[in-house]
Protein backbone atom coordinates (compact mmCIF):
# COMPACT_ATOMS: atom_id res chain seq x y z
CA UNK A 1 0.00 0.00 0.00
CA UNK A 2 1.51 3.75 -0.40
CA UNK A 3 2.85 5.13 2.43
CA UNK A 4 4.39 8.68 3.27
CA UNK A 5 7.80 8.70 2.49
CA UNK A 6 8.00 12.10 4.76
CA UNK A 7 6.32 10.32 7.71
CA UNK A 8 9.51 7.88 8.06
CA UNK A 9 11.59 10.64 8.53
CA UNK A 10 9.53 11.86 11.77
CA UNK A 11 11.12 10.75 15.10
CA UNK A 12 7.62 9.33 16.74
CA UNK A 13 6.39 11.34 19.73
CA UNK A 14 5.55 8.58 21.63
CA UNK A 15 8.88 6.66 21.13
CA UNK A 16 10.41 10.06 22.71
CA UNK A 17 7.78 9.82 25.60
CA UNK A 18 8.99 6.22 26.39
CA UNK A 19 12.62 6.87 26.33
CA UNK A 20 12.11 9.91 28.37
CA UNK A 21 10.30 8.35 31.27
CA UNK A 22 10.70 5.04 31.49
CA UNK A 23 12.30 1.89 31.78
CA UNK A 24 11.50 -0.87 30.50
CA UNK A 25 12.27 -2.89 33.78
CA UNK A 26 9.70 -1.24 35.54
CA UNK A 27 7.20 -2.80 33.01
CA UNK A 28 8.09 -5.99 34.36
CA UNK A 29 8.39 -5.58 37.60
CA UNK A 30 5.47 -3.87 38.61
CA UNK A 31 1.57 -4.39 37.74
CA UNK A 32 -1.88 -2.51 37.62
CA UNK A 33 -2.88 -3.04 41.44
CA UNK A 34 0.38 -2.76 42.51
CA UNK A 35 0.60 -5.86 45.28
CA UNK A 36 3.36 -7.99 45.66
CA UNK A 37 2.54 -11.26 42.94
CA UNK A 38 4.06 -13.26 45.93
CA UNK A 39 2.11 -12.49 48.42
CA UNK A 40 -1.24 -12.60 46.70
CA UNK A 41 -0.74 -15.69 45.05
CA UNK A 42 -0.43 -17.17 48.81
CA UNK A 43 -3.66 -15.94 49.35
CA UNK A 44 -6.10 -16.66 46.07
CA UNK A 45 -7.85 -19.81 46.27
CA UNK A 46 -7.62 -22.64 43.65
CA UNK A 47 -9.80 -21.61 40.74
CA UNK A 48 -10.22 -23.58 37.72
CA UNK A 49 -10.42 -21.54 34.73
CA UNK A 50 -13.76 -20.80 33.62
CA UNK A 51 -15.19 -22.64 30.55
CA UNK A 52 -16.10 -19.97 28.44
CA UNK A 53 -18.61 -22.07 26.20
CA UNK A 54 -20.74 -22.48 28.92
CA UNK A 55 -21.59 -18.78 29.07
CA UNK A 56 -24.82 -17.29 27.86
CA UNK A 57 -24.76 -14.50 25.07
CA UNK A 58 -25.70 -12.15 27.34
CA UNK A 59 -22.51 -12.84 29.59
CA UNK A 60 -20.38 -12.52 26.55
CA UNK A 61 -21.86 -9.23 25.84
CA UNK A 62 -21.72 -7.83 29.40
CA UNK A 63 -18.08 -8.98 29.96
CA UNK A 64 -16.62 -9.06 26.87
CA UNK A 65 -18.50 -6.38 24.42
CA UNK A 66 -18.89 -9.71 21.90
CA UNK A 67 -20.87 -12.88 21.58
CA UNK A 68 -18.92 -16.14 21.17
CA UNK A 69 -20.16 -16.30 17.71
CA UNK A 70 -18.82 -12.60 17.07
CA UNK A 71 -15.64 -13.41 18.86
CA UNK A 72 -14.94 -16.40 16.54
CA UNK A 73 -15.10 -14.52 13.40
CA UNK A 74 -12.99 -11.71 15.32
CA UNK A 75 -10.12 -14.58 15.36
CA UNK A 76 -10.26 -14.90 12.40
CA UNK A 77 -10.62 -11.79 10.69
CA UNK A 78 -7.89 -10.29 13.13
CA UNK A 79 -5.39 -12.51 12.16
CA UNK A 80 -4.71 -14.14 15.19
CA UNK A 81 -2.43 -17.18 15.29
CA UNK A 82 -3.67 -20.33 17.43
CA UNK A 83 -1.70 -19.65 20.56
CA UNK A 84 -0.08 -16.20 22.12
CA UNK A 85 3.16 -17.48 23.54
CA UNK A 86 4.91 -14.91 26.06
CA UNK A 87 7.90 -13.88 26.58
CA UNK A 88 7.96 -16.14 30.02
CA UNK A 89 6.49 -19.09 28.17
CA UNK A 90 3.11 -18.89 28.91
CA UNK A 91 0.11 -19.36 26.79
CA UNK A 92 -2.73 -19.68 26.15
CA UNK A 93 -5.02 -20.06 22.95
CA UNK A 94 -6.62 -17.62 20.47
CA UNK A 95 -10.11 -18.42 21.90
CA UNK A 96 -9.02 -17.81 25.16
CA UNK A 97 -6.64 -14.74 24.43
CA UNK A 98 -8.86 -12.21 22.69
CA UNK A 99 -11.67 -12.93 25.61
CA UNK A 100 -8.78 -11.88 28.39
CA UNK A 101 -8.44 -8.75 26.02
CA UNK A 102 -11.52 -7.86 25.49
CA UNK A 103 -12.32 -8.12 29.44
CA UNK A 104 -9.65 -6.23 30.24
CA UNK A 105 -10.63 -3.59 28.40
CA UNK A 106 -14.40 -3.81 28.83
CA UNK A 107 -14.48 -2.65 32.49
CA UNK A 108 -12.06 -1.50 34.68
CA UNK A 109 -11.59 -4.58 37.55
CA UNK A 110 -8.87 -5.67 39.83
CA UNK A 111 -6.87 -8.64 39.04
CA UNK A 112 -7.75 -10.18 41.76
CA UNK A 113 -11.41 -10.23 41.38
CA UNK A 114 -10.52 -11.26 37.20
CA UNK A 115 -9.15 -14.39 39.06
CA UNK A 116 -12.16 -14.70 41.29
CA UNK A 117 -14.59 -14.69 38.11
CA UNK A 118 -12.87 -16.22 35.43
CA UNK A 119 -10.20 -17.99 36.75
CA UNK A 120 -7.31 -16.38 35.04
CA UNK A 121 -4.33 -16.09 37.07
CA UNK A 122 -3.15 -12.68 37.75
CA UNK A 123 0.51 -12.52 36.26
CA UNK A 124 -0.97 -14.53 33.26
CA UNK A 125 -3.66 -12.84 32.49
CA UNK A 126 -1.61 -9.50 32.37
CA UNK A 127 1.14 -11.14 30.54
CA UNK A 128 -1.71 -12.77 27.63
CA UNK A 129 -3.36 -9.46 27.45
CA UNK A 130 -0.29 -6.91 26.79
CA UNK A 131 1.27 -9.67 24.29
CA UNK A 132 -2.24 -9.78 22.08
CA UNK A 133 -2.40 -5.60 22.47
CA UNK A 134 1.17 -5.40 21.17
CA UNK A 135 0.23 -7.83 18.41
CA UNK A 136 -2.93 -6.71 17.32
CA UNK A 137 -1.29 -3.00 17.36
CA UNK A 138 1.70 -3.93 14.57
CA UNK A 139 -0.40 -6.24 12.74
CA UNK A 140 -3.08 -3.50 12.21
CA UNK A 141 -2.28 -0.28 13.03
CA UNK A 142 -1.32 0.52 9.19
CA UNK A 143 -5.34 0.02 8.74
CA UNK A 144 -6.15 2.92 11.95
CA UNK A 145 -3.37 5.24 10.25
CA UNK A 146 -5.06 5.12 6.94
CA UNK A 147 -6.25 2.51 4.48
CA UNK A 148 -6.40 3.93 1.11
CA UNK A 149 -7.58 0.71 -0.43
CA UNK A 150 -11.29 0.84 1.42
CA UNK A 151 -11.12 4.55 1.52
CA UNK A 152 -10.85 4.92 -2.28
CA UNK A 153 -12.15 8.00 -4.15
CA UNK A 154 -15.37 6.71 -5.01
CA UNK A 155 -15.85 5.93 -1.27
CA UNK A 156 -15.00 9.31 -0.18
CA UNK A 157 -17.26 11.14 -2.44
CA UNK A 158 -20.22 8.83 -1.17
CA UNK A 159 -19.40 9.89 2.65
CA UNK A 160 -19.38 13.63 1.02
CA UNK A 161 -23.15 12.84 -0.28
CA UNK A 162 -24.14 11.38 3.10
CA UNK A 163 -22.78 14.57 4.87
CA UNK A 164 -24.11 17.15 2.61
CA UNK A 165 -27.70 14.83 2.62
CA UNK A 166 -27.43 15.58 6.48
CA UNK A 167 -27.72 18.70 6.29
CA UNK A 168 -24.41 20.08 5.68
CA UNK A 169 -23.28 23.58 3.99
CA UNK A 170 -20.37 22.10 1.97
CA UNK A 171 -20.40 18.98 -0.93
CA UNK A 172 -17.14 18.11 -0.10
CA UNK A 173 -16.84 17.23 3.79
CA UNK A 174 -16.33 13.37 4.07
CA UNK A 175 -14.55 13.13 7.47
CA UNK A 176 -14.35 14.39 10.98
CA UNK A 177 -10.75 15.58 12.52
CA UNK A 178 -10.74 15.91 16.45
CA UNK A 179 -8.38 15.71 19.40
CA UNK A 180 -8.70 13.85 22.71
CA UNK A 181 -7.20 13.85 25.64
CA UNK A 182 -6.84 10.70 27.84
CA UNK A 183 -6.18 11.15 31.17
CA UNK A 184 -3.60 9.20 33.00
CA UNK A 185 -2.34 8.95 36.50
CA UNK A 186 0.39 10.91 37.61
CA UNK A 187 3.62 9.75 37.08
CA UNK A 188 6.44 9.73 39.69
CA UNK A 189 9.24 11.19 37.38
CA UNK A 190 9.05 13.49 34.40
CA UNK A 191 5.24 14.72 34.80
CA UNK A 192 5.82 17.90 32.94
CA UNK A 193 5.78 15.38 29.81
CA UNK A 194 2.52 14.59 30.04
CA UNK A 195 0.98 17.53 31.78
CA UNK A 196 -2.00 19.62 29.95
CA UNK A 197 -1.85 22.83 31.65
CA UNK A 198 -5.21 23.43 29.69
CA UNK A 199 -7.14 20.77 31.80
CA UNK A 200 -4.65 20.59 34.27
CA UNK A 201 -3.94 16.81 34.10
CA UNK A 202 -1.60 14.43 33.34
CA UNK A 203 -2.82 12.88 29.76
CA UNK A 204 -1.90 11.11 26.24
CA UNK A 205 -3.02 12.84 23.13
CA UNK A 206 -4.43 11.89 19.95
CA UNK A 207 -6.70 12.61 17.17
CA UNK A 208 -8.86 10.94 14.59
CA UNK A 209 -10.73 11.52 11.67
CA UNK A 210 -13.95 10.13 12.06
CA UNK A 211 -15.95 8.89 8.47
CA UNK A 212 -19.99 8.73 8.79
CA UNK A 213 -19.88 4.84 9.10
CA UNK A 214 -19.12 5.33 12.49
CA UNK A 215 -15.35 4.33 12.06
CA UNK A 216 -12.29 5.77 13.11
CA UNK A 217 -10.42 6.25 9.58
CA UNK A 218 -7.57 8.08 10.30
CA UNK A 219 -5.74 7.79 14.25
CA UNK A 220 -2.59 9.13 15.21
CA UNK A 221 -1.30 9.20 18.69
CA UNK A 222 -0.24 8.89 21.23
CA UNK A 223 1.92 12.27 22.01
CA UNK A 224 2.34 13.65 24.87
CA UNK A 225 -0.68 15.45 26.76
CA UNK A 226 0.94 19.17 26.62
CA UNK A 227 0.66 19.48 22.95
CA UNK A 228 -0.91 21.54 20.77
CA UNK A 229 -3.97 20.30 18.49
CA UNK A 230 -2.11 21.89 15.85
CA UNK A 231 1.20 20.29 16.72
CA UNK A 232 -0.37 16.65 16.67
CA UNK A 233 -2.20 17.70 13.27
CA UNK A 234 1.60 18.16 11.76
CA UNK A 235 2.98 15.19 13.59
CA UNK A 236 0.58 12.94 11.88
CA UNK A 237 1.45 14.38 8.18
CA UNK A 238 -2.59 14.28 7.92
CA UNK A 239 -1.62 16.65 5.35
CA UNK A 240 0.03 14.95 3.32
CA UNK A 241 -2.29 12.14 3.02
CA UNK A 242 -5.18 14.72 2.49
CA UNK A 243 -2.91 15.75 -0.57
CA UNK A 244 -2.86 12.54 -2.22
CA UNK A 245 -5.96 10.47 -1.57
CA UNK A 246 -8.64 13.22 -0.82
CA UNK A 247 -10.35 13.83 -3.97
CA UNK A 248 -13.51 12.45 -5.47
CA UNK A 249 -13.64 9.87 -8.87
CA UNK A 250 -13.61 13.19 -10.72
CA UNK A 251 -10.03 14.51 -9.60
CA UNK A 252 -12.17 17.92 -7.61
CA UNK A 253 -10.71 18.09 -3.88
CA UNK A 254 -12.37 16.96 -0.59
CA UNK A 255 -11.91 17.99 2.56
CA UNK A 256 -12.38 17.43 6.30
CA UNK A 257 -13.62 19.45 8.54
CA UNK A 258 -12.68 20.45 12.23
CA UNK A 259 -12.20 22.72 15.08
CA UNK A 260 -10.94 26.51 15.19
CA UNK A 261 -8.66 25.10 17.20
CA UNK A 262 -6.35 23.48 14.69
CA UNK A 263 -5.81 27.32 12.34
CA UNK A 264 -4.88 25.31 9.50
CA UNK A 265 -5.38 26.37 5.57
CA UNK A 266 -5.50 22.86 4.67
CA UNK A 267 -8.74 22.19 6.95
CA UNK A 268 -12.07 23.63 7.15
CA UNK A 269 -13.45 24.99 9.87
CA UNK A 270 -15.88 27.16 11.69
CA UNK A 271 -15.59 30.92 11.16
CA UNK A 272 -14.50 32.98 14.17
CA UNK A 273 -14.99 35.68 15.97
CA UNK A 274 -18.31 37.68 17.43
CA UNK A 275 -19.10 39.89 14.71
CA UNK A 276 -20.15 37.17 12.21
CA UNK A 277 -22.61 37.45 9.25
CA UNK A 278 -25.55 35.98 9.23
CA UNK A 279 -24.20 33.30 6.40
CA UNK A 280 -21.46 32.57 8.27
CA UNK A 281 -23.69 31.93 11.27
CA UNK A 282 -26.06 29.29 8.90
CA UNK A 283 -22.74 27.90 7.76
CA UNK A 284 -21.09 27.29 11.56
CA UNK A 285 -24.75 26.21 12.96
CA UNK A 286 -24.77 23.12 9.87
CA UNK A 287 -21.26 22.35 10.09
CA UNK A 288 -21.59 21.88 14.10
CA UNK A 289 -24.85 19.63 13.17
CA UNK A 290 -22.80 16.80 11.83
CA UNK A 291 -19.50 17.59 13.23
CA UNK A 292 -20.94 16.20 16.24
CA UNK A 293 -20.37 12.88 15.07
CA UNK A 294 -16.52 12.73 15.88
CA UNK A 295 -17.44 13.58 19.64
CA UNK A 296 -19.77 10.44 19.25
CA UNK A 297 -17.06 8.32 18.03
CA UNK A 298 -14.85 9.27 20.59
CA UNK A 299 -17.33 8.23 23.14
CA UNK A 300 -18.54 5.04 21.84
CA UNK A 301 -14.62 4.33 22.20
CA UNK A 302 -15.35 4.74 26.14
CA UNK A 303 -18.83 3.23 26.33
CA UNK A 304 -18.06 0.19 24.79
CA UNK A 305 -14.29 -0.21 26.67
CA UNK A 306 -14.93 2.12 30.13
CA UNK A 307 -11.00 0.44 31.59
CA UNK A 308 -9.95 3.12 29.13
CA UNK A 309 -11.41 6.21 31.39
CA UNK A 310 -10.14 5.39 34.43
CA UNK A 311 -7.01 7.16 34.60
CA UNK A 312 -6.14 5.74 37.64
CA UNK A 313 -5.17 2.75 36.58
CA UNK A 314 -3.42 3.97 33.41
CA UNK A 315 0.00 4.54 34.28
CA UNK A 316 2.06 5.08 31.87
CA UNK A 317 5.35 3.94 33.41
CA UNK A 318 3.88 0.63 34.17
CA UNK A 319 1.70 -0.42 31.56
CA UNK A 320 1.31 0.19 27.70
CA UNK A 321 -1.69 2.77 28.25
CA UNK A 322 -0.73 4.28 24.25
CA UNK A 323 -1.22 0.38 22.92
CA UNK A 324 -4.04 0.05 24.99
CA UNK A 325 -6.13 2.98 23.92
CA UNK A 326 -5.70 2.30 20.00
CA UNK A 327 -6.23 -1.15 20.23
CA UNK A 328 -9.45 -0.14 22.33
CA UNK A 329 -10.26 2.17 19.17
CA UNK A 330 -9.54 -0.93 16.51
CA UNK A 331 -11.74 -3.07 18.57
CA UNK A 332 -14.47 -0.17 18.51
CA UNK A 333 -14.27 -0.04 14.81
CA UNK A 334 -14.71 -3.77 14.67
CA UNK A 335 -17.75 -3.40 17.07
CA UNK A 336 -19.49 -0.89 15.01
CA UNK A 337 -19.02 -3.29 11.79
CA UNK A 338 -20.83 -6.16 13.83
CA UNK A 339 -23.49 -3.81 15.94
CA UNK A 340 -23.68 -0.17 14.31
CA UNK A 341 -23.52 2.57 16.55
CA UNK A 342 -24.67 6.28 16.94
CA UNK A 343 -23.01 8.05 14.29
CA UNK A 344 -23.99 5.06 11.15
CA UNK A 345 -27.13 5.34 12.41
CA UNK A 346 -27.35 8.90 12.34
CA UNK A 347 -26.04 9.34 8.66
CA UNK A 348 -27.89 6.13 7.57
CA UNK A 349 -24.14 5.21 5.92
CA UNK A 350 -23.47 1.61 6.72
CA UNK A 351 -19.76 0.51 8.52
CA UNK A 352 -17.68 -1.72 5.82
CA UNK A 353 -17.91 -5.55 6.60
CA UNK A 354 -15.11 -7.24 8.69
CA UNK A 355 -13.62 -8.68 5.53
CA UNK A 356 -13.79 -5.14 4.09
CA UNK A 357 -11.72 -3.55 7.04
CA UNK A 358 -9.29 -6.14 8.33
CA UNK A 359 -7.63 -6.76 4.89
CA UNK A 360 -4.14 -6.92 4.28
CA UNK A 361 -1.20 -9.35 4.98
CA UNK A 362 1.28 -9.26 7.88
CA UNK A 363 3.91 -8.19 4.83
CA UNK A 364 1.90 -5.21 4.44
CA UNK A 365 2.02 -4.25 8.36
CA UNK A 366 5.44 -4.51 8.19
CA UNK A 367 6.30 -2.57 5.70
CA UNK A 368 4.37 0.16 6.86
CA UNK A 369 6.58 -0.08 9.84
CA UNK A 370 9.43 0.22 8.23
CA UNK A 371 8.63 2.83 6.40
CA UNK A 372 7.37 4.95 9.17
CA UNK A 373 3.43 4.26 9.93
CA UNK A 374 3.63 2.19 12.70
CA UNK A 375 5.91 1.99 16.04
CA UNK A 376 8.04 -1.45 17.10
CA UNK A 377 6.64 -1.69 20.75
CA UNK A 378 8.24 -5.33 21.08
CA UNK A 379 11.12 -3.71 23.05
CA UNK A 380 8.49 -2.07 25.36
CA UNK A 381 6.20 -5.29 25.59
CA UNK A 382 7.95 -8.79 25.41
CA UNK A 383 6.46 -11.38 23.93
CA UNK A 384 6.29 -13.44 20.55
CA UNK A 385 3.06 -14.97 19.14
CA UNK A 386 3.52 -18.93 17.62
CA UNK A 387 1.07 -21.58 15.96
CA UNK A 388 1.44 -25.28 16.87
CA UNK A 389 3.73 -25.39 13.81
CA UNK A 390 5.88 -23.45 15.04
CA UNK A 391 6.91 -25.80 17.67
CA UNK A 392 9.86 -28.54 17.62
CA UNK A 393 9.19 -32.11 17.89
CA UNK A 394 8.27 -32.76 21.75
CA UNK A 395 8.15 -29.44 22.69
CA UNK A 396 4.97 -28.22 24.75
CA UNK A 397 3.25 -24.80 25.47
CA UNK A 398 2.68 -23.99 29.18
Amino acid sequence: MPVLSTLARQNNAFTDLLSNIADVIEFEEYDLDGFDEDYEADKQPVCEPVDLETLSTQEWMENFRFTKVEADKLIVALDIPNRILCDNGASEPAQTALPMLLRRLAYPARYHDIFRSFGWEKSRFSRVTRTLAAYLYRRWAHILYFDPHRLNHKKLAEFAQVVYKKGAALKTVWGFVDGTLRRTARPVRNQRILYNGWKRIHALKFHSVCTPDGIHSHVFGPVEGRRHDETVYRQSNLERILDLYSYSPDGSPLVIYGDPAYGLSSLITPYKGSHLSSDELQFNASMSKVREAVEWSFGEVIRQFAFLDFYKNQKVLLQPVGIFYVVGILLCNAHVILHGSQVSTFFNCSPPTLQEYFHGTAEDAKRAQELGYTVDFTNVVPGVLVTDDDLQDGEQLE
